[in-house]
């Protein structure tokens, strides 16, 4: 059973509980008498039958697959209790409460006790964390880091998400009382990037053929806090040096992580589902240094319209070599002053670079890549360079220039990415749920 969610600023699903069979035990430390609650959850988005409402998701990111909703003493902190919801639990007799809610009602109740408790909810969470987050007490769940793969943010189990924050409420033993009713804001733990290139973009630099571009998502941060860092720094376990480390990051590692950048030339008015998006863990950093950073890559082919050919002594400039399919080739500047020579023949390029001097660098398979480091004017500067959860980065290519990198590597890692160099961009930062238009420059 599929069910989905959807709002402007924020969704809502109503869950009834009552008793579950993946309940875990009251905690017996708590003096409370037994009771349930009432609990509405909000999503970022919703029912795609109502899509107009929220252009940005697809079915898949709106799927709900199970809740997990964790109870903790609000005088302690300790934990009281956990309850397991699959998507089995709720009934489709949803209604419309106004433009900006959706209401769905679980045929289950989630036990708890009376007196002071404070709630969270987890959405499409993998068991691994379910199971790390039972029997801890309340404030790991902003400090302690869980591990994460993309598989676990994205995959099978569907997107995961959770509470912004917790709500607290002294219970009484009546469950229909309205204190007993509870409504708990809910975040996917990604943010989403999307890439196209512009109807009418600029190839500059050498000239060739440039093929289809591609694009990736590099230095995947793997460890995050279930519970957001306070604004505006968004503080995540690999924030400051003392707490980063390069082990907790990842990059592609099989062809298929690349999606297709959308051409505006031949897709005009495209709709969300004709892109092909790819999602990124949230990665904050202090430094914003570049090997710190999370960056969508792009890559294409390129053929050079002229290559170098010849022998020592008698080299030529060949403008009509007839090659057309993207394959290796080389690159050699001996100066500044005499330019960048290319070859097809990597035995040509080390004699040349013999003569005349110059490092060869390979073009493997005829693949050059460039960086999109994302969130450049967040609407808070702490923010810069960083990837927040639940974001859109919809990045509009302008302006290519040819060959670019022959490696994915990051250049300079040391460095903070240089503003209108390798990347200029106009961009905006909002909920998945609104279209977000950036505008890059490639060099």
């Amino acid at each position: 059973m599929k069910i989905n969610f959807f709002s402007i600023a924020a969704l809502a699903a109503t869950l009834l509980l009552a008793s579950c069979n993946r309940n875990e035990q009251l905690n017996p430390d708590d003096p409370g008498k037994a009771t349930s609650m009432k609990v509405s959850l909000t999503f970022p988005n919703g029912p795609q039958t109502r899509a107009t409402f929220d252009p940005n998701a697809t079915s898949d990111e709106a799927e709900v697959k199970c809740v997990d909703v964790f109870i903790y003493n609000t005088s302690t902190g300790n934990f009281a209790s956990h309850t397991h919801l699959p998507a089995t639990a709720f009934t489709p007799n949803g209604s419309v409460v106004d433009a900006d809610v959706y209401e769905y009602t679980a045929i289950t109740k989630i036990p708890t006790t009376t007196g002071g408790k404070t709630v969270f909810a987890g959405v499409n969470l993998p068991e691994s964390v379910v199971n790390a987050l039972k029997n801890q007490p309340a404030n790991t769940l902003a400090s302690v880091a869980q591990t994460m793969s993309r598989e676990d943010l994205t995959g099978v189990n569907g997107f995961a998400m959770f509470s912004i924050e917790g709500v607290a409420r002294d219970f009484v033993e009546n469950e229909d009382d309205p204190v007993n009713q509870i409504t708990l804001r809910c975040k996917r733990l990604v943010a989403k990037v999307t890439v196209e290139r512009s109807a009418t973009i600029e190839i500059a630099g050498v000239p060739g053929t440039l093929g289809a571009l591609q694009f990736a998502i590099f230095n995947f941060n793997t460890k995050l806090f279930m519970l957001q860092g306070a604004a505006h720094a968004r503080m995540d376990p690999n924030w400051d040096d003392a707490s980063y480390d390069p082990d907790h990051f990842n990059d592609p590692t099989v062809e298929g992580d690349y999606a297709p950048v959308l051409d505006r030339a031949v897709i005009g008015s495209p709709t969300i589902g004709q892109y092909t998006p790819r999602y990124a863990a949230e990665n904050t950093s202090e430094n914003k240094r570049k090997k710190e950073i999370t960056r969508a890559i792009v890559r294409a082919t390129f053929i050079p319209t002229s290559i170098t050919q010849g022998t020592t002594g008698n080299f030529t400039v060949n403008s009509t070599h007839g090659i057309t399919v993207p394959q290796t080739f080389y690159a050699v500047t001996p100066s500044v002053a005499s330019g960048t020579s290319y070859f097809f023949v990597e035995s040509i390029a080390d004699a040349f670079a013999s003569e005349f001097g110059g490092t060869k660098i390979t073009y493997t398979d005829g693949y050059c890549y460039w960086d999109i480091f994302l969130n450049k004017t967040p609407l808070n500067t702490i923010n810069r360079w960083d990837v927040l959860r639940n974001d859109f980065y919809k990045c509009n290519i302008t302006r290519i220039v040819a060959p670019g990198r022959n490696t994915p590597d990051v250049p300079d890692p040391e460095n903070t990415p240089e503003v209108d160099t390798s990347i200029t961009t106009n961009i905006e930062i909002v909920f998945w749920h609104t279209p977000l238009t950036s505008n890059y420059i490639l060099e």
